[in-house]
């Protein structure tokens, strides 16, 4: 039986609240009371984020309302920012749930570790990449996509004393909030997997954008490694970076189709390594370039994390294929922007077909800021080898309007009126679909699942 990550005491002294508290183990650390489980630690988190932290999911009632509940659950003790009356298991009371509870037991948890962290963030592909990284045998990674103010600290909370390496996801909903996140995470190597038009609305700017990505290395000790995409600039680091892409340290030689999968050959450093990929795309030998150059940056073997990435399939929404009477859905729509998109097109594109079509049901690209039309267009470009799209949403209309003749198989307004049957009925046996736009545009609105209901009952 392994021990577990925590005992109630070790919390309270973590986060210097005196007092006599037990030694009950503790197993998962959550902010969420429907997640509690027997010897849980409850985060009561305000429903406003504090610590100047934005969030778009913002709740009107806060956690420690929901103190019973999590007692009730099993939870072992809670985090609290004053006593709860009713409450018969341990509160640990402290100012600030977040910032002094949550933050500061991450902060503790840190502490304790010595091996490698990886900390991860980009404009797309992030956690795809922090999957590959998961990988490695004993490595520990941030579930899901817990990248956030709340999701980075639950990851460091959570993460197993006796790992191999940590891999800790990081985004963004604010400028410097990267920074913040690596300040915490204190990783030993640093990735950006890429710089992409995203979240402009906010950033305003391609290079505020670099910026912010770059800014992960803040964390970073002197002797740390930011690892980097061939061409992106970096001059803020003045230590060791390793770069992975066309002529960098870390490189592809060659790859070779099999069905679904792809044989890859990459050169790591002036190693040649060879390692499969299902599904294999080009994002995804990117991904992985990214994943194998962290891990030779840590000082790891690289070649041991080669030979696990062909078991490390799709997540959820991010191009999880299925089989419906004879028509292939790739569900691509947890997210969407100008980058993402073109490489589900190029995905699409490169894709061995024996009869049928291939065809993107495409939903606008969110948080673009006022160049948000221009980057809809630019959508064309990668539109070779595609033989039918549908649009959807006010933006795709941009697209819309200069598809060729025969390739625009229609343009709805409004995500949340579209009928999934209208395109189930486009379809037919042969055809491959991809699915893809920003959160709010198709996953929100669980489109996916209502097209595969729609296709069953057509079949």
């Amino acid at each position: 039986m392994s021990a577990p990550i925590w005992t109630v005491a070790e919390v309270a002294r973590a986060l210097g609240v005196a007092g006599s508290f037990p030694d009950t183990p503790i197993d998962f650390v959550t902010q969420d009371s429907r997640l509690v489980k027997p010897g849980s630690l409850f985060v009561a988190l305000s429903g406003t984020p504090s610590g100047g932290f934005v969030s778009a999911f913002a709740s009107a009632r806060d956690g420690w309302e929901f103190a019973d509940k999590a007692e009730a659950s099993g939870a072992a003790a809670m985090i609290v920012p004053h006593e709860i009356a009713g409450i018969r298991i341990p509160q640990i009371v402290v100012k600030d749930t977040l910032i002094d509870g949550l933050w500061g037991l991450a902060r503790a948890a840190r502490a304790r570790f010595n091996g490698p962290v990886i900390g991860l963030t980009g404009s797309a592909g992030k956690t795809s990449t922090k999957e590959f990284l998961a990988a490695y045998p004993g490595a520990y990674a941030s579930p899901s996509s817990f990248n956030n103010f709340w999701g980075v600290p639950l990851t460091l909370c959570n993460a197993k004393p006796d790992a191999s390496l940590w891999v800790v996801e990081m985004g963004m909903n604010q400028t410097g909030e990267i920074a913040r996140l690596s300040e915490l995470t204190r990783p030993t190597v640093a990735l950006v997997v890429n710089v992409q038009p995203v979240h402009l609305e906010k950033l305003g700017s391609l290079e505020a954008i670099r910026r912010e990505k770059v800014s992960i290395a803040l964390g970073l000790p002197e002797d740390g490694v930011l690892v980097l995409p061939a061409g992106l600039k970096a001059s803020e680091w003045k230590g060791k970076v390793v770069r992975f892409g066309e002529h960098a340290e870390v490189h592809e030689v060659a790859h070779a189709p099999h069905g679904e999968s792809w044989q890859i050959v990459a050169m790591i450093g002036k190693k040649e390594i060879a390692f499969s990929l299902t599904p294999g795309a080009p994002h995804r030998v990117q991904n992985a370039l990214a994943a194998l150059a962290s891990i030779r940056a840590a000082n790891l073997d690289a070649a041991t994390l080669a030979i696990k990435l062909d078991r490390v399939g799709i997540m959820t929404g991010r191009g999880v294929e299925q089989a419906v009477g004879g028509i292939t859905v790739i569900d691509d729509s947890f997210n969407g922007n100008p980058a993402s998109v073109a490489a589900a097109l190029q995905s699409l594109q490169a894709r061995h077909m024996t009869g049928g079509r291939r065809i993107a049901v495409l939903g606008d690209m969110l948080e673009l800021g006022d160049d948000a039309p221009s980057y809809h267009t630019a959508l064309a470009k990668h539109l070779d080898g595609i033989d039918g799209v549908y649009c959807v949403g006010p933006l795709m209309r941009h697209l819309y309007d200069v598809l060729p003749a025969g390739k625009g198989l229609g343009w709805h307004d409004d995500p949340a009126t579209l009928k999934a049957s209208e395109i189930a009925n486009l379809l037919q046996a042969g055809d491959v679909v991809v699915v893809k736009g920003s959160k709010k545009m198709f996953w929100v609105n669980k489109f996916v699942p209502g097209l595969v209901a729609a296709l069953q009952a057509k079949a």
